[in-house]
C-alpha cells in the first residue's frame, strides 16, 4: 500500500512541476509579447508589484540602472522601450519551491537580449516576473 501511495504522490508532484514549468514559460512569453506590443495593461498582469529591472552598463555606460514597476510601465506607455518583435528562446529554467529562475534569449529586429528573469509563484498559483536582468545589444 505504501508503494502505491508514494507512487501516487510522486506522480502528482511531477505533474505539478510540469504545470509550473509551462506556467513559467508562458509568463516569460507574455512578458516579452506585452513589451513588444507596448501593452502596459497586459504587462501589468505579468509583473509582480515588487518588480525591478536591472540594466547594467547599457551600451558601454558605466551605470547600473534600476527601474521599478511604475517606471517600467510608464516607459512602455510612452513608447520609450519595447515595440520590437522578438523571438523567445528559453535556455535554462530552474524552480525551487515558489521561486523560479529563467535564462532566455529574446531576439528582435532592433535589439538582442540575453536575460535572467526571476519569477515568484503567488498564493493563487500564478507566476509573475519579479526581476529582469537583461544584457542588451543592438542587432
Amino acid at each position: 500500500m505504501f508503494f502505491f501511495l508514494a507512487a501516487f504522490l510522486g506522480f502528482n508532484a511531477n505533474a505539478q512541476d510540469s504545470n509550473d514549468l509551462a506556467a513559467i514559460e508562458q509568463a516569460v512569453r507574455d512578458f516579452s509579447a506585452a513589451g513588444d506590443q507596448q501593452n502596459a495593461e497586459q504587462l501589468e498582469m505579468v509583473l509582480h508589484p515588487q518588480f525591478r529591472a536591472v540594466v547594467n552598463r547599457l551600451f558601454g555606460s558605466e551605470e547600473v540602472s534600476l527601474m521599478d514597476k511604475t517606471v517600467y510601465l510608464q516607459l512602455i506607455q510612452a513608447g520609450k522601450i519595447g515595440g520590437d518583435e522578438r523571438s523567445v528562446h528559453i535556455l535554462q529554467m530552474e524552480v525551487v519551491g515558489n521561486n523560479a529562475s529563467v535564462r532566455a534569449v529574446l531576439n528582435g529586429k532592433a535589439m538582442h537580449f540575453t536575460t535572467f528573469m526571476s519569477l515568484v509563484k503567488n498564493t493563487d498559483g500564478s507566476w509573475q516576473v519579479i526581476g529582469d536582468f537583461p544584457h542588451i545589444q543592438k542587432a
